[in-house]
């Protein structure tokens, strides 16, 4: 599954972050065009993008989708 979110605040990044480390599923966050990917459970690479444009959350973990979603 793949969801394309915008992040305007450091907590919804560090939030994404603790979600992503609570699922036992991998979770990588991407840029929109696929230059930059990174593991959303990794406490450095998380910074690796620019929230200040949209990413892509791809994982197979439905109780993040479900989560990520209601925010």
């Amino acid at each position: 599954m793949v969801i394309t979110k915008t992040f305007s605040k450091r907590e919804d990044i560090l939030k994404l972050r603790d979600l992503a480390l609570s699922v036992p599923e991998a979770v990588t966050v991407r840029s929109t065009n696929g230059a930059v990917s990174m593991n959303a459970k990794s406490p450095m690479g998380i910074y690796a993008l620019d929230f200040s444009q949209p990413v892509e959350i791809v994982t197979d973990s439905a109780e993040l989708v479900r989560e990520v979603e209601r925010w």
